[in-house]
């Protein structure tokens, strides 16, 4: 353990001086902002490295552990404003940029935090161009982050209080394709909502609304399926006050997704499975977030209801999922705080630190006797090169800690303990074992 605390300190002191060149423009305003003539070109990268202590499973005696390096985030973009009124934001993302931990490959990604990117490949996340004839009803389509959640939809990847978001992720609907109708600060009432539909899965991996785990289609019938659809939609909605500007901002959002009717037989090697008929997924969420004099804070509470319960292996021998008519209940809820001592004139401008402080409780339960609950206490400290840019160089330490780790995981000695999660597994962003996390973050 001293080798890899010495591995750290040695990386940040090259890697800390090299950040303070880092560009100070601003550019991660939002992309229809009216100085976004363009066009702009954009980007970060988190590199990071982590490392885990008590990798027992179901009392088993722990495997060799040390420091891993990897990328959490590697984005690029251009966005602008191709027309007056008309804006565009086009970003790749290279995220979970590893070697894999399953087979060593390289290039294919850990997927550590399961939610990012498209399973650690290179690909387009988003591609979107905003219409806004008139401010109060905007037209967004193109593939984008659906707007349901809380910290998912207020915070981007870059100015996060914590390395991960928190495991209410897997719950939400993530990026897909689609149109909705949305403002911001409606008229200068300080209400802001969206509302639209989007395609019958999202883009983002192992979250409830991808068409893998839930078994949704959005293909129909025809020559080709990105000429016909399903039918289906995930549907979703959302409403914000800003109630005193940046102290007290509140939103409430929610989504749903169709799922088909699986036949009979439809899992495979000859083994029957039930034949189900069309049922959807629901999530809604609550929360609120703001901060004042460098004090900063969010809490949320989301709730993901299915009338299906899916990705749960009764059958691992034959390594296939069977769903049935049970359903499912899985909520979540975080509370962080954050306090930069030099917005609160603590500290000289050189030493622009936040130490901050997340609990995050993940439950589920597919009726199916398969119940799972985690929860996730995580400690930071951030450190900000340049105040007057903080996150165009930055750092992040966050030690996680998996306080609660209770229910059935995995199958342990010939013992199903339940698919819920695998025996070392946990949602998206979730922790199963003590967690050791220092990221370096530049941008442009």
């Amino acid at each position: 353990m001293k080798k890899n605390l010495i591995a750290l300190a040695v990386a940040a002191a090259f890697v800390v001086p090299g950040m303070a060149f880092a560009s100070t423009n601003d550019v991660f305003a939002p992309a229809n902002s009216n100085n976004d003539t363009g066009p702009i070109l954009y980007g970060y990268a988190q590199i990071t490295g982590a490392q885990q202590w008590g990798t027992s499973t179901n009392g088993s005696a722990p495997g060799s552990n040390g420091l891993v390096f990897g990328a959490n985030r590697i984005r690029l973009g251009v966005k602008g404003e191709a027309v007056p009124g008309v804006t565009y934001n086009i970003e790749a993302g290279w995220d979970g940029a590893a070697i894999s931990g399953s087979t060593g490959a390289p290039n294919s990604g850990n997927l550590l935090n399961d939610g990012l990117g498209n399973g650690g490949n290179a690909s387009i996340i988003n591609a979107w161009l905003n219409y806004a004839p008139v401010p109060f009803a905007q037209l967004e389509v193109g593939k984008f982050k659906l707007p349901v959640g809380n910290e998912y939809v207020s915070k981007a990847g870059n100015e996060l209080p914590f390395v991960f978001r928190s495991m209410a992720q897997s719950l939400l609907p993530g990026r897909s394709a689609g149109a909705m109708i949305h403002a911001n600060d409606v008229m200068g009432t300080g209400i802001g909502y969206a509302v639209g539909i989007a395609d019958d899965t999202s883009f983002d991996e192992y979250n409830a609304y991808n068409w893998t785990a839930s078994n949704s289609m959005p293909f129909g019938s025809g020559q080709s399926g990105c000429l016909n659809g399903s039918g289906n939609y995930i549907a979703f909605a959302r409403l914000d006050y800003d109630f005193m500007g940046p102290l007290l901002k509140a939103e409430v959002s929610g989504s749903r997704m169709s799922l088909g009717s699986v036949s009979a037989n439809n899992g495979g090697f000859g083994l029957p499975t039930p034949a189900l008929s069309q049922t959807a997924i629901y999530t809604w969420n609550v929360g609120v977030h703001g901060g004042m004099m460098g004090i900063h804070y969010e809490a949320s509470y989301t709730n993901m209801t299915s009338g299906r319960s899916f990705g749960t292996h009764n059958m691992t021998e034959y390594g296939i999922n069977i769903y049935n008519n049970q359903g499912m209940l899985a909520t979540d809820w975080n509370v962080g705080l954050g306090v930069n001592l030099h917005q609160m004139t603590l500290t000289p401008s050189w030493l622009d630190i936040e130490p901050a402080v997340r609990f995050d409780s993940f439950s589920i339960n597919d009726h199916n006797g398969y119940d799972a609950k985690i929860d996730n206490t995580t400690v930071g400290l951030n450190y900000f090169v340049n105040p007057n840019n903080p996150h165009a160089a930055e750092v992040q330490l966050n030690y996680i800690i998996p306080t609660a780790r209770q229910g059935k995981f995995g199958v342990y000695n010939g013992t199903n303990y339940g698919g819920v999660f695998g025996s070392n597994g946990a949602p998206i962003n979730g922790m199963a074992y003590n967690t050791l996390m220092l990221q370096f973050q530049a941008g442009f």
